[in-house]
């Protein structure tokens, strides 16, 4: 899978470091000079200095070849704009966008962005279900279809305990977003460790909850 990012901030990041630990080719567009270089120090992909809206740029990343786009600046007109590009100019598959502000985002999937997630209407979800006790959950079902943010519940038997997510052979399609721990969220990383009594947030298509429950529940007696 080649997933291009635009946006080098803490969510693209987060996002290329993950995608690129669990072995799928990823490459980020950034504008700022500075956080390009910080992020080239950090990841072994291929990282762009430009406008994540000019198509020369997107070029660069290997737009063309993408299976997945993602946009996540802090800017909605960005992430509008360069989702659009990469569908209109590079057929690209899927492409989703992170949406600032919630009044926005019927307008992205109005024109055309097969997911937009609004940070606001995510976190309040997650809020809402902290305390749930089952062991598999869906939180929300995003708009476009196929795609589900999971959220499961460690228990001492289960087959992630005490594993760092590297180690875990995640299902494709599948991205770690965010573990929940003693009331504190944690963004996690490849050799961040599953606890007992963590709740674990996942972002997966419909078709991989199966084996995704099988990495991290197990079967149960």
């Amino acid at each position: 899978m080649y997933v291009v990012i635009v946006g080098g901030g803490r969510i693209g990041s987060f996002l290329a470091k993950t995608l690129s630990d669990e072995g799928k080719q990823v490459s980020l567009v950034e504008l700022d000079k500075d956080v390009c270089q910080t992020l080239a120090e950090k990841l072994d992909i291929l990282i762009i200095n430009g406008d994540g809206t000019d198509i020369k740029y997107l070029e660069d990343a290997g737009t063309e070849k993408a299976d997945v786009f993602v946009a996540v600046t802090g800017d909605d007109k960005t992430n509008l704009i360069s989702c659009q590009i990469a569908k209109k100019n590079f057929s690209v598959g899927r492409t989703v966008a992170r949406v600032n502000e919630p009044k926005n985002e019927s307008v992205f999937n109005e024109l055309g962005i097969d997911i937009a997630i609004s940070t606001v209407t995510a976190a309040s979800i997650v809020i809402k279900n902290a305390v749930t006790s089952g062991e598999l959950m869906t939180l929300l079902t995003l708009e476009g279809g196929g795609m589900e943010m999971v959220e499961l519940r460690i228990h001492e038997d289960s087959s992630a305990a005490n594993k760092a997510i590297e180690e875990l052979r995640l299902p494709d399609d599948c991205v770690l977003t965010a573990i929940i721990r003693g009331g504190h969220v944690i963004f996690p990383k490849g050799k961040t460790v599953i606890k007992v009594g963590d709740l674990v947030m996942v972002l997966t298509t419909t078709e991989r909850i199966d084996k995704l429950e099988r990495v991290f529940v197990g079967e149960r007696a």
